[in-house]
């Protein structure tokens, strides 16, 4: 942690003064941008500054503004890849964060603990707790909640905008499941000092900081305050044995041991053969070979009063209904 020793989150958060940047690139965006505005100023903030970005391309500069304006407080609504990009650029500066979680999945919020609406997020926003989270750099980019190979890259890549933007969580699982049908197995390594190397034949591998992936409940026990990620290797050579796995996550079971293989390191490298793609908070570009390095505690966040990991999984949901609502 770089900074100002004499600063505090929670002195920060009782000033009561606060910074909204948000994801406006669609019509519902700029309307949720405006009922959050509404809602912080009903619980008493002052708004230091406010963006609805129509172009998610301007947040990095807009963040940087900001944060040379002198605020000390900055909610940040969108998806997890908007989150995860603003993370990157808070961690280790002595910033709070807050969420607003205003795309699609809304994993990191369910992580959190946050329901993905502007009311409750702004509850958590007026009355939560402070907390040093994890952030997890992965080449030259960084995730908050998790990082994935297999099906979910696969559909992050070429994934329909209108599909996204019509259906939603839905869409995903539909174009999830035509990706089933191309499917093929690779080889994963995975090198941690001090350690063999691990090998496996896999269909799909899951990095969390985070338990959700796709606004499921898929990584059990990982958490941002943990300190470490947990690493999933599905093994497996065809379709049928990752769509079981998948199966028994939409009905809110743990899968077979022998589907699965847990890990967890602080830092790895990770390389596949054949190469493979991987999406790092739902956001594409990154490829095997690749480190991952737990950044501890480097990230300043407002999360759900008196929660911990296993309250604030549990509280927001982890089966197919859920995943619907």
């Amino acid at each position: 942690m770089t900074g100002d020793a004499g600063w505090s989150a929670a002195d920060a958060l009782a000033a009561r003064r606060i910074a909204v940047i948000v994801n406006g690139k669609s019509r519902r965006g700029r309307e949720l941008f405006r009922a959050a505005c509404e809602g912080l100023e009903a619980e008493g903030f002052t708004l230091t500054a406010a963006h609805a970005l129509r172009n998610p391309r301007l947040l990095g500069t807009t963040l940087d503004r900001v944060i040379a304006e002198g605020c000390d407080v900055i909610a940040v609504g969108g998806g997890d890849g908007t989150l995860a990009m603003a993370a990157g650029k808070l961690a280790g500066k002595p910033i709070l964060m807050a969420v607003l979680p205003f795309g699609t999945a809304n994993s990191f919020a369910r992580t959190l603990g946050i329901a993905p609406e502007v009311g409750p997020a702004v509850a958590v926003i007026a009355d939560g707790d402070v907390a040093r989270a994890d952030v997890v750099a992965v080449g030259d980019t960084h995730f908050i909640n998790s990082a994935t190979i297999g099906v979910p890259a696969r559909i992050a890549e070429d994934i329909p905008p209108g599909l996204k933007r019509w259906f939603g969580r839905v869409g995903y699982l539909l174009y999830g499941c035509w990706k089933f049908l191309t499917l093929k197995s690779f080889e994963a390594r995975i090198a941690i000092d001090g350690q063999a190397d691990v090998v496996e034949q896999v269909l799909e591998i899951r990095v969390g900081n985070g338990a959700f992936v796709g606004g499921l409940r898929v990584i059990d026990g990982a958490d941002p305050e943990s300190r470490d990620v947990v690493i999933q290797l599905v093994r497996g050579r065809y379709a049928a044995a990752l769509a079981g796995v998948w199966a028994a996550s939409l009905a809110g079971w743990r899968p077979a041991r022998s589907r699965v293989r847990e890990l967890r390191a602080q830092a790895f490298t990770l390389s596949c053969t054949p190469e493979q793609p991987l999406s790092v908070d739902g956001e594409t570009g990154t490829c095997t070979p690749v480190t991952f390095t737990v950044e501890a505690g480097a990230l300043h966040i407002i999360v759900p009063k008196g929660s911990n990991a296993t309250s604030r999984t549990r509280d927001a949901g982890t089966g197919f209904m859920d995943v619907l609502d």
